[in-house]
Protein backbone atom coordinates (compact mmCIF):
# COMPACT_ATOMS: atom_id res chain seq x y z
CA UNK A 1 0.00 0.00 0.00
CA UNK A 2 1.79 3.68 -0.53
CA UNK A 3 0.91 6.31 1.88
CA UNK A 4 1.94 10.06 2.27
CA UNK A 5 3.58 10.02 5.42
CA UNK A 6 6.08 12.39 7.23
CA UNK A 7 8.70 11.86 9.73
CA UNK A 8 8.91 15.88 10.76
CA UNK A 9 7.12 19.25 10.87
CA UNK A 10 7.39 21.48 8.04
CA UNK A 11 5.62 22.81 5.23
CA UNK A 12 4.41 20.64 2.54
CA UNK A 13 7.89 19.55 1.24
CA UNK A 14 8.23 17.28 4.20
CA UNK A 15 5.52 15.28 2.93
CA UNK A 16 6.38 11.83 0.96
CA UNK A 17 4.94 9.18 -0.64
CA UNK A 18 6.02 6.00 0.44
CA UNK A 19 5.07 2.13 0.47
CA UNK A 20 4.03 1.34 4.04
CA UNK A 21 2.77 -2.37 4.55
CA UNK A 22 -0.79 -3.77 4.80
CA UNK A 23 -3.23 -3.19 7.69
CA UNK A 24 -4.83 -5.49 9.67
CA UNK A 25 -7.76 -4.81 11.75
CA UNK A 26 -6.95 -5.88 15.58
CA UNK A 27 -9.31 -6.32 18.02
CA UNK A 28 -12.20 -4.05 18.62
CA UNK A 29 -10.85 -2.27 15.30
CA UNK A 30 -11.96 -2.65 11.68
CA UNK A 31 -10.13 -2.25 8.30
CA UNK A 32 -11.79 -0.06 6.25
CA UNK A 33 -11.14 -0.04 2.32
CA UNK A 34 -11.16 3.82 2.03
CA UNK A 35 -12.78 5.38 -1.43
CA UNK A 36 -12.91 9.02 -0.31
CA UNK A 37 -10.66 10.72 2.03
CA UNK A 38 -10.45 14.25 3.06
CA UNK A 39 -7.67 16.71 4.54
CA UNK A 40 -7.97 19.25 6.69
CA UNK A 41 -7.00 21.81 8.57
CA UNK A 42 -6.29 20.07 11.67
CA UNK A 43 -3.94 17.92 9.25
CA UNK A 44 -1.91 20.72 8.01
CA UNK A 45 -1.41 22.69 11.18
CA UNK A 46 -0.29 19.48 13.06
CA UNK A 47 2.08 18.83 10.41
CA UNK A 48 3.54 22.41 10.75
CA UNK A 49 4.24 21.32 14.49
CA UNK A 50 0.74 23.39 16.03
CA UNK A 51 0.47 21.17 19.57
CA UNK A 52 3.09 18.71 19.28
CA UNK A 53 1.37 16.92 21.50
CA UNK A 54 -1.74 16.16 19.56
CA UNK A 55 1.01 14.38 16.84
CA UNK A 56 0.66 11.23 16.65
CA UNK A 57 4.46 9.33 16.98
CA UNK A 58 6.46 9.70 13.66
CA UNK A 59 5.92 8.58 11.47
CA UNK A 60 2.69 10.02 10.42
CA UNK A 61 0.34 9.51 7.89
CA UNK A 62 -2.10 12.75 7.65
CA UNK A 63 -5.82 12.41 7.59
CA UNK A 64 -8.51 11.79 9.77
CA UNK A 65 -11.96 11.64 7.12
CA UNK A 66 -12.39 8.80 5.58
CA UNK A 67 -15.40 6.96 3.66
CA UNK A 68 -15.28 3.22 2.29
CA UNK A 69 -16.30 -0.48 2.80
CA UNK A 70 -15.67 -2.59 5.94
CA UNK A 71 -13.39 -5.16 4.31
CA UNK A 72 -12.23 -6.97 7.79
CA UNK A 73 -13.20 -7.03 11.16
CA UNK A 74 -11.14 -7.28 14.12
CA UNK A 75 -11.72 -10.15 16.65
CA UNK A 76 -14.19 -9.05 19.10
CA UNK A 77 -15.46 -6.30 17.22
CA UNK A 78 -19.49 -5.70 17.50
CA UNK A 79 -21.99 -3.82 15.80
CA UNK A 80 -20.07 -3.43 12.46
CA UNK A 81 -19.81 -6.63 9.72
CA UNK A 82 -17.64 -7.12 6.55
CA UNK A 83 -18.98 -5.08 3.56
CA UNK A 84 -21.16 -2.46 5.71
CA UNK A 85 -20.44 1.47 4.35
CA UNK A 86 -18.76 3.57 6.77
Amino acid sequence: MKAITYTEFGGPEVLRLVDVGEPHAGPGQVRLKVVAAAVNPLDYKIRNGWRPQMTPPFPVIPGFEAAGVVDEVGEGTTGVAVGDEE
